[in-house]
């Protein structure tokens, strides 16, 4: 048996349909690329599957909930898998009518003024020192380094546990425990 057209178009609509696609639209294209991969390294066994749909929803939910976790948006826990929350920065815009009645929107400027980018680097230069006094305490954790990774050059918890040589979910871990020491600190 051959992955076709058809094939492609199940497995689009197969992820689409999947329960964990709802807010995570922009990564289809990998949940997708991840599923024909894994239904192409086995499609000589597809010949003997009753229902090749059935088969193919269950390559699909466990494609997805790898690159979910891979990509940093699910954590894995006791009770199951849980979604790590993102905070939305609300919208800064308004809109006023014109005089035919169209709606004209006055969007802000999302460039941080000198002083607001004067105030976060601050703010940066105290939670660092936070961190260095937990790193000092803590060595085996490497928590500094984490936090530059993370918040300062911007890598996701999967290329930071391959920088740091531990797993990703140790990773995640150690960043919510960080959190919390940091809390305290300022508190």
């Amino acid at each position: 048996m051959e992955l076709t057209e058809k094939h492609r178009n199940l497995i689009e609509n197969i992820v689409k349909n999947n329960p964990r696609f709802i807010g995570n639209e922009d990564l289809a294209d990998d949940f997708c690329s991840e599923t024909f991969k894994r239904a192409y390294s086995i499609i000589s066994s597809f010949e003997n599957i009753n229902n090749f749909e059935i088969y193919l929803n269950k390559i699909a939910s466990s494609a997805i909930l790898d690159v979910l976790k891979s990509s940093g948006r699910l954590r894995k826990s006791k009770t199951g898998y849980h979604k790590i929350q993102e905070k939305l920065v609300s919208s800064t815009s308004t809109y006023e009518m014109d005089e035919n009645d169209n709606i004209v929107y006055s969007i802000q400027d999302p460039t941080p003024s000198f002083e607001d980018r004067i105030i976060q680097q601050e703010e940066v230069k105290i939670i660092r020192d936070i961190i260095l006094q937990i790193d000092s305490k803590e060595k085996s954790k490497r928590y500094l380094d984490i936090f530059i990774l993370r918040y300062l050059k911007g890598l996701n918890q999967l290329e930071i546990s391959s920088e740091i040589g531990v797993s990703q979910g140790e990773i995640s871990k150690r960043i919510t425990e960080l959190a919390k020491k940091v809390n305290k600190y300022i508190a």
